[in-house]
């Protein structure tokens, strides 16, 4: 394995590099205005760190292996950032008024959670499931409160993320009630009632 493609390995090519320890290393990085202690340094390379490590860890580790930060981001397994988005917005957004600077950052922070949340998406493994009749949101006639066997024309179909909200489960009003099951005596005085009945009739 390529000690680029882990941080434990960035990290011992940091300590190669430099020649010295870790907490030497993590001296190094202060003083160049980087943030990160030697402790995380230490237990990245012995495999206990428990943490997400965050952006700044990250750029400290790419600086000391003296590698680009792409590289230590996708060590790590998370998306390379961009550029400061504060360096992209047009002259005058500092001049906002504070209700307009809120709104810019609520906005932000949806498309934040929007694309955090599709990302999560694209790598779920446990696909949601529902029947061809759940598909149209209609259930299936004569078959409620029934155990529903799946075949050609009642396959399972398997849904991912977005596409298994497009078809929520029926609305509770659209759902028949389950048909009253007869008792035995309720049976028996049924067909006792109908043979009375011919009875009286064959009378007349």
């Amino acid at each position: 394995m390529n000690d680029t493609e882990t941080l434990k390995g960035l990290i011992e090519m940091a300590v190669e590099r430099h020649q010295t320890s870790a907490r030497q290393l993590a001296f190094k990085a202060q003083e160049a205005g980087l943030k990160i202690t030697y402790t995380t340094l230490n237990q990245i390379r012995s495999n206990t760190y428990k943490s997400v490590p965050g952006e700044q860890t990250l750029r400290a580790i790419a600086w000391l292996a003296g590698v680009e930060d792409s590289v230590a981001f996708t060590a790590a397994g998370q998306p390379v950032p961009g550029p400061p988005l504060a360096d992209e917005l047009p002259p005058g957004a500092d001049n906002l008024s504070p209700k307009s600077r809120k709104a810019v950052v609520e906005m932000v922070r949806v498309l934040v959670d929007l694309e955090a949340g599709n990302s999560a998406e694209r790598t779920s493994s446990e696909p949601t499931k529902i029947s061809r009749h759940q598909s149209h949101g209609v259930a299936p006639e004569g078959n409620l409160g029934q155990e529903q066997k799946t075949g050609p024309d009642d396959s399972i179909i398997e849904l991912h993320g977005a596409e298994a909200e497009k078809y929520p489960a029926p609305p509770i009003e659209q759902l028949a009630a389950h048909p009253k099951v007869k008792t035995r005596r309720e049976q028996l005085d049924e067909y006792t009632g109908e043979r009375d009945e011919d009875s009286e009739s064959e009378k007349w």
